[in-house]
Order: C-alpha cells, then sequence, then structure tokens
C-alpha cells in the first residue's frame, strides 16, 4: 500500500516520465530492492496503481450514494465522477493510461487491467441503471472521459468555475434527456443513422 500511494504521490508531483523507482521507494520509506522484489517493475507496480485506484474509486462511490443518495441517478454520476477522478490518484491514473501509448511494457500490463476497471464498472452502471452492454459502454464513456478531459484542464488550465460548470451542465443534459436517471432513454440517442 504504501508502494501504491508512494506512486500516485510522485507522479502528481513529478509526472509519470518523473516517476522512478529510486523515488517511489523512497517516498513509500522502503527500498527500491523492495519495490521490485514486491512488483517486479515499473509497469507492474503502475498496473496495480490503476487497480488499487480504481477499487478506492469504486468504495468512495458507494460510500457517498448512502450517505448522501447522490448517485442513485445517472445524472448524478458527474459529479461523482468529477469529486474523484479531479483527485491526485485519478490524475495518476490518467497519466499511466497516456503513457502506455509509447510504452509497450506498460501497455502489456496496464492495457488487461483497464479493461478488467471497465468491465467492473459496467456491470455496477448495468445494474443501477439498465441500458444494454453497447449503451451502458458508450454512457459510461461519455461521462468518464468528458470528467478526464476536465480534469486534466483543471489541472493544466485551471479555470475552475468554467470546469465546474461544464460538469453542472453535463448532469443536466443528461436529467433532460432521462428525468428518472436510468439509462434506457437513452438508446435512441446512441443507435447509428442510416
Amino acid at each position: 500500500m504504501a508502494l501504491i500511494e508512494g506512486a500516485i504521490s510522485v507522479i502528481d508531483e513529478k509526472g509519470y516520465a518523473g516517476a522512478n523507482t529510486a523515488l517511489i521507494s523512497q517516498r513509500a520509506g522502503v527500498s527500491r530492492g523492495a519495490l521490485l522484489h514486491q512488483f517486479g517493475t515499473r509497469a507492474a507496480l503502475m498496473a496495480e496503481v490503476v487497480r488499487h485506484v480504481f477499487e478506492g474509486e469504486m468504495a468512495e462511490y458507494e460510500k457517498v450514494r448512502q450517505a448522501t443518495g447522490l448517485g442513485d441517478h445517472l445524472y448524478d454520476w458527474p459529479h461523482q465522477l468529477w469529486a474523484v477522478l479531479s483527485r491526485p490518484a485519478g490524475l495518476a491514473v490518467l497519466e499511466i493510461l497516456q503513457a502506455t501509448r509509447s510504452d509497450s511494457e506498460l501497455a502489456e500490463f496496464v492495457v488487461p487491467m483497464q479493461e478488467e476497471v471497465k468491465r467492473s464498472a459496467l456491470v455496477v452502471m448495468q445494474g443501477a441503471f439498465g441500458g444494454d452492454e453497447v449503451l451502458a459502454r458508450t454512457v459510461m464513456r461519455l461521462m468518464v472521459w468528458s470528467i478526464r478531459g476536465l480534469s486534466i484542464a483543471e489541472r493544466y488550465l485551471p479555470h475552475s468555475e468554467e470546469n465546474k460548470a461544464a460538469v453542472r451542465l453535463l448532469s443536466q443534459l443528461l436529467k433532460a434527456a432521462v428525468p428518472d436517471g436510468k439509462m434506457t432513454g437513452l438508446s435512441e440517442f446512441t443507435t447509428s443513422e442510416s
């Protein structure tokens, strides 16, 4: 756990490229050898960061939903996602995902992990809001990647009020499209036109 948190902290501070095993192990308070013994490679550690962050995010979403009811409707999710994905851990995962483009070893570990994460989230989403798999994937992609993009904007081109307004707008658009908060009302918008 300390190594995962150390990796997140170093990525937050130095970016993915600057998050080498020496800095991560130092931040975690362990030797570099201990890091390599536990994970084998930096790429394997980064895949575990993705898994750990996802599991933490899912627990956080459920905690907020139970405490506030926020998350019971599809249109609640832009706010939920913003609260979680714009944190350092969410941004670290985004940097790891971006790095898979040029790091084939990282891609070998992370891409299957990310697919597993998506499948798990899809099951939860369909269970809560209905819809077939294609619709659920489409809606999830719209929400997650819209919020991930806004979290990048918040980090590098901070205009907090504009970013928060965009999150509110996405939520309101979803509410207008599906006032009952269920995904099935969006089916007509995702069918291809001939």
